[in-house]
C-alpha cells in the first residue's frame, strides 16, 4: 500500500521535532550552537519547521531546521538588533548558518551580519559578543 505524500510529510516533520527540536538543544548547546527556547511557536514547512519568537523585535528571532525525510540538512538562526517599526524591517541581524552531513554532524557553519548598506562574514567570537548584548528577554 503506497504511502500518501501527506502521511510522509506529517511523519516526516514529527521525526524532526521528535529529533532536532527542544529535545536536541543539550547537543546544539554542547556544539555550541543556538537552543530552541521552550516557549516559541512553530510552524510547518514543506522542506522546514521554523520555531520562531512570538514577542517582540529584537534578540534570538527564529531558528528554521531544513530536512530531507528525517534527516537534519540545515539550522537558520536569525538575531535582530535593530528594527525600523515604520518600515516593518530588522536594520541589523545576524544569520548563523550550520550545515549538516548525512550522519548529522556539523560540517559548516557561517555566520553573517547584515545591516542595510552592508553584509559581511564575521567569527564566532564577534556573533557571540554580539549576542551577548541581548537582554535575557530579547531571547526567550
Amino acid at each position: 500500500m503506497p504511502i500518501y505524500p501527506s502521511i510522509r510529510s506529517y511523519f516526516s516533520k514529527t521525526c524532526i521535532t521528535e529529533k532536532y527540536g527542544v529535545h536536541y538543544n543539550e547537543q546544539r548547546k554542547k556544539l555550541g550552537l543556538y537552543p530552541i527556547p521552550d516557549s516559541w511557536g512553530r510552524r510547518n514547512l514543506d522542506s522546514s519547521i521554523i520555531w520562531y519568537n512570538p514577542i517582540g523585535n529584537l534578540g534570538h528571532r527564529w531558528k528554521n531546521v531544513y530536512f530531507k525525510g528525517c534527516n537534519i540538512k540545515e539550522e537558520l538562526d536569525l538575531f535582530a538588533f535593530g528594527y525600523d517599526a515604520e518600515k516593518r524591517q530588522y536594520t541589523k541581524v545576524l544569520k548563523v548558518m550550520t550545515r549538516y552531513n548525512i550522519q548529522a554532524k556539523v560540517v559548516d557553519l557561517r555566520y553573517k551580519l547584515q545591516t542595510i548598506s552592508s553584509t559581511r562574514l564575521v567569527g564566532k567570537a564577534e556573533a557571540d559578543s554580539l549576542i551577548s548584548t541581548l537582554t535575557p528577554n530579547d531571547s526567550k
